[in-house]
């Protein structure tokens, strides 16, 4: 790639957990990279991460961080003056990885994923960028029926997950209607390396459940478990995968392309398998998996219990929903030679591992079930679940 014609992409959110695997993916193939940071970031404390989770994911390739820049990330309504100092950088790309994943703060949603899309869109404008990249989710179409397609939403959901989801398909309109080339990348749950489990993320989606479990539930009475546990597929991707994923989108794919990144269907494991696979390290007598709320008894459940069970329903509600996606253009990439690697129970199997062996109180409730049984009585008490019930027995 000479410098006449390298790309010099302007990434957003560089710092952020997804962002980040996007900013070391485009350091290892090449491209230069501006990067603006909040004041809680130095460039040093970027590279550091950066190395950090390459070294964890094994990465040997040499990275030449000279093709990182480091700029101060202005108020959003400043960000189109940037214009003259990126033009000087030589950015004809930006890619959009920022975003707030807040549920219910309807004001941070606008802020962020609506606002900060605005002012990144009029400095695309203003720098005639080669094209915007945009980092969305695949479950911005909200509950649809039917297979959720590669173009942008024109189904109106019957409801949203979340207001996230609806912020998202909202920001997907504005980057779509801009009059830019545009690439939007619509990525499933992202969890850790397929290979090792790291996972260097915030504890949202299946590390959200695990954190809550082990919060909640963990230290107390154990004799029973109760999850709302659907029979559907989870959708699940693997951190390397969607890295890898998401480079070979923006270099392969054409402009104005949706992609969305997700395992094949028939590998995914089911979220009762994912609570058996769970149920299997704890000391437990008795598990009961339920379709929905509506199924779990309104008396016998206790009161940390039900914390638990409102703690994850809107987790629950997304995983209830029969979830198909279009994946066209993944396929494509498969094709060209994509080693993109589909999460399968085992796989989860490993970053779950990982998660315990890194949570000091998962740890220590594991000593604790440990050192309160004697020889026989681990002989006689697996930590298999003698029961998986489906509703109440």
């Amino acid at each position: 790639m000479t410098k006449e014609n390298e790309n010099s992409v302007l990434l957003v959110g560089a710092t952020g957990y997804l962002g980040s695997l996007v900013a070391a993916g485009l350091l290892c193939e090449g491209y230069r990279i501006v990067a603006p940071l909040r004041q809680s970031h130095t460039r040093q404390s970027f590279i550091n991460k950066l190395k950090s989770d390459l070294a964890a994911e094994e990465v040997n390739a040499e990275i030449d961080f000279d093709r990182l820049t480091t700029i101060s990330l202005p108020p959003v309504q400043e960000i189109p003056d940037l214009t003259a100092e990126l033009h000087a950088l030589g950015v004809n790309e930006i890619i959009h990885c920022a975003g707030s994943v807040d549920y219910f703060d309807t004001e941070k949603l606008k802020a962020v994923n609506i606002d900060l899309t605005n002012s990144l869109l009029t400095l695309g404008k203003q720098l005639q960028i080669k094209r915007f990249a945009y980092l969305s989710t695949a479950f911005s179409s909200g509950f649809i029926d039917g297979l959720v397609r590669e173009i942008l939403h024109q189904q109106q959901p019957k409801a949203d997950p979340t207001e996230y989801t609806k912020s998202k398909r909202e920001a997907e309109a504005l980057v779509s209607n801009s009059g830019l080339p545009f690439l939007i990348i619509r990525p499933s749950i992202v969890i850790g390396d397929s290979r090792k489990g790291h996972y260097n993320g915030k504890p949202y989606g299946l590390y959200q459940l695990w954190a809550a479990f082990v919060k909640f539930l963990c230290g107390h009475s154990r004799n029973v478990f109760h999850f709302i546990a659907p029979s559907e597929k989870l959708h699940l991707i693997h951190q390397d995968a969607f890295k890898a994923g998401f480079i070979a989108a923006c270099k392969q794919l054409p402009d104005n392309s949706i992609v969305h990144l997700t395992s094949r269907h028939e590998t995914l494991p089911t979220f009762v398998e994912l609570v058996q696979q769970w149920s299997a390290i704890w000391d437990v007598k008795e598990v009961h998996c339920y379709k929905d709320a509506s199924e779990i008894p309104a008396t016998g459940i206790d009161r940390r219990t039900k914390m638990w069970l409102d703690f994850t329903a809107v987790n629950t509600d997304i995983a209830a929903h029969p979830w198909q996606f279009q994946t066209a253009g993944l396929d494509q990439l498969r094709l060209a030679g994509l080693k993109f690697r589909d999460v399968t129970l085992d796989t989860v199997r490993v970053c779950q591992d990982h998660f315990i062996a890194h949570s000091q109180r998962a740890q220590a409730l594991l000593k604790k079930d440990k050192d309160g049984l004697s020889a026989a009585a681990k002989s006689a008490n697996s930590n298999i679940p003698k029961k998986i019930a489906s509703g109440v027995s």
